[in-house]
């Protein structure tokens, strides 16, 4: 077993890592965080809980390349003829295939413990109220990645009594399951938006690229706002027609189209409102469908109670 030095910091109220997709041309931060999992429980003490951050250093792996598909990667050196086994896919230019590959192992972890993981690419928060119990677990999923060839930042392993944390640009409470954008991205976001609707209401010339990189900063929120895409479809299809007329290093002027929804961003970020994590169950189930003719509706609660409706269009909503 090996021995990690897991530093304690329940002084400490923040994590270490502050993740944000700067580049939106290599890495896609509209990635789900993976399997997110809240409980509601009741107990005696929720203010105890502890936390645990992971920092993968390397994060390369390497995935399997089939056999059939082994002539497809074939080359020549030195008159020497080569194939690859398997293609590394790190966080940079390959993230989706690397967070797959991740989850695979994340997976069985959660199925073999009883701890809350949060993990988001090459970062991984681990979630328990009994202390020694999450250090043990740590050390194994420490071992477990670096079996499977993922290389551990060991020094930047944290420990905390936290009930409220810090990750990935988010502020986590733990106790509630509620998640709202911690004090610095939040005030960053807001500066960048009231530039934006100063540009825009002045006429003023500004970069595609620095429009493209609002857009991608925004697009990180759709963990908080579930309508965060369509609120980006103007500024992104201006952005879109400019880049495909006069490519990525040409100036653009922003049409004040999109000044309502900047407006509608800057209102949400003002408030601030923490989401809730936990996903209710529907407690009804509705199902319509139609046609040039017909219609039908059907209203489910539960299996045996369901209620059903039908017509036709009459002249007047045809």
């Amino acid at each position: 077993m090996v021995q990690l030095d897991i530093h304690d910091i329940e002084s400490e109220r923040e994590m270490e890592k502050d993740i944000g997709c700067e580049n939106g041309e290599q890495i896609d931060c509209r990635l789900p965080i993976q399997n997110t999992r809240f409980e509601r429980g009741e107990t005696n003490d929720q203010t105890r809980i502890l936390g645990t951050s992971l920092d993968i250093s390397s994060a390369f792996h390497h995935l399997i390349v089939q056999t059939k598909s082994q002539s497809y990667l074939a080359f020549e050196f030195q008159n020497n003829y080569y194939i690859y086994m398997a293609r590394q896919f790190g966080t940079k230019h390959s993230p989706i295939y690397f967070a797959t590959a991740k989850e695979q192992k994340m997976q069985q972890i959660r199925i073999k413990t009883e701890i809350r993981i949060i993990n988001y690419v090459d970062d991984i928060l681990l979630h328990h109220q009994n202390k020694e119990y999450l250090r043990n677990i740590t050390q194994k999923v420490v071992v477990t990645l670096k079996y499977f060839g993922f290389t551990m930042n060991t020094e930047k392993i944290q420990t905390g009594l936290n009930q409220t944390v810090i990750f990935l640009g988010w502020e986590w409470n733990l106790a509630n399951a509620t998640v709202k954008t911690n004090k610095k991205k939040h005030l960053l976001l807001l500066h960048n938006l009231y530039n934006m609707r100063r540009w825009i209401k002045s006429g003023t010339e500004i970069k595609v690229k620095q429009s493209a990189k609002l857009i991608q900063k925004i697009n990180y929120l759709r963990l908080y706002f579930q309508e965060a895409s369509l609120l980006l479809n103007i500024m992104d299809h201006q952005k879109a027609q400019v880049a495909k007329l006069r490519g990525c290093n040409t100036i653009m002027i922003m049409n004040k189209t999109a000044i309502p929804d900047i407006n509608w961003w800057i209102a949400k970020l003002r408030a601030n409102i923490p989401a809730q994590l936990i996903q209710i169950p529907p407690q009804m189930t509705m199902t319509t469908d139609a046609a040039p003719s017909e219609w039908g509706s059907t209203l489910e609660k539960e299996p045996e109670m369901i209620a059903m409706a039908h017509g036709t269009w009459n002249k007047r909503q045809a």
